[in-house]
């Protein structure tokens, strides 16, 4: 972690040592859980936050107290992965595109072009694969409250980008994840990986040409302003798990762990409502503002990614990937 946040959690820590507020609940005791994430508060995300903190006060009688952090105020999406595990943030929501670096399971949902749209996205992680997952997160010390679901992934830069030839040699900014860096690197592009929190001004000072992401993003935290060029490949839907850290869950009493069960499950079709609602919006407020938004032939593109299939199936499973893509 960066030195001013590992600051900021060591200074929490401290204060709920000393005001006696613990990570367990005891006699008269608050459990304090700090949800992180690392977009804007305008984004369905912190909707969803919201909704899991409000539920977790009013299902455990106020036992409970949560604390949502948008805006990476905890740290990037891996270091709060990292500081689940080590205990100093209870609960956060994080892309399957990072996770996946942590539980090689999820790596199947950074095939590009996997899904066919919303739907079958919602069918497949609420069906028993959605809990087969779960089930290899715990081993790694993180437990799978839900899948919320953002926006589909596309393109954004500085300059046009209306088909797949306009993209070839561009500083494509990624996700530090190797599937998606092969995938960019398989449409021509020189991807670029760097944080979250760090897109706009690598924009703005011209580190990178362009970067890929969902387009609620793209909107919510005004990377338009500084990349106005939008090509709306859709080449992924955002899946984002809402994470706790399973030792913190288990030092938990029973009845306040079916509190957190429950409040993350009630948190899932909130946000994804508020997604559906936002991305079918999206476009037309972005054309209303002036910039440009181009939805090309997608046949090109996935032809050019055939070779990520190659490189990746294996290791994925096929026949995961089939039953995945089949799924109905």
């Amino acid at each position: 972690m960066r030195g001013n946040q590992i600051l900021a959690i060591l200074i929490l820590g401290v204060a709920l040592v000393l005001t006696g507020v613990s990570a367990t609940a005891g006699a008269g005791e608050k459990v304090i859980i700090k949800i992180g994430h690392v977009v804007d508060i305008k984004h369905p995300y912190q909707v969803g936050a919201e909704h899991f903190a409000k539920r977790l006060r009013e299902l455990s009688g106020g036992r409970i107290e949560a604390q949502v952090y948008p805006s990476s105020q905890l740290g990037n999406e891996r270091e709060l992965v990292e500081a689940i595990q080590f205990g100093t943030v209870e609960a956060a929501g994080a892309t399957t595109a990072l996770v996946s670096r942590f539980v090689r399971e999820l790596d199947i949902f950074n095939l590009p072009f996997l899904f066919r749209d919303f739907n079958h996205v919602y069918r497949v992680l609420d069906s028993p694969f959605g809990e087969e997952l779960n089930q290899a997160a715990l081993k790694k010390g993180l437990r799978i409250l839900g899948f919320w679901v953002g926006g589909t992934r596309s393109v954004y830069a500085r300059k046009p980008v209306s088909d797949l030839a306009s993209i070839k040699g561009l500083k494509v900014r990624t996700m530090e994840t190797p599937l998606l860096i092969a995938t960019w690197k398989a449409m021509g592009a020189i991807p670029t990986p760097i944080p979250f929190s760090e897109v706009y001004t690598s924009l703005q000072q011209g580190v990178v040409d362009a970067g890929e992401g969902n387009v609620i993003s793209y909107h919510t935290m005004k990377f338009d302003e500084v990349a106005p060029y939008l090509s709306h490949i859709k080449y992924l839907h955002t899946i984002t798990a809402l994470l706790i850290g399973e030792k913190f869950y288990q030092a938990q009493p029973p009845d306040l762990q079916r509190v957190i069960l429950q409040a993350g499950k009630e948190s899932v079709p909130v946000e994804r409502k508020v997604n559906e609602d936002e991305e079918q919006k999206v476009v037309d407020v972005l054309r209303g503002k002036g910039r440009t938004v181009v939805i090309p032939d997608v046949a090109p593109f996935q032809k050019a990614v055939e070779t990520v299939y190659e490189q990746y199936g294996k290791a994925i499973g096929l026949e995961r990937i089939r039953w995945v893509q089949n799924y109905q």
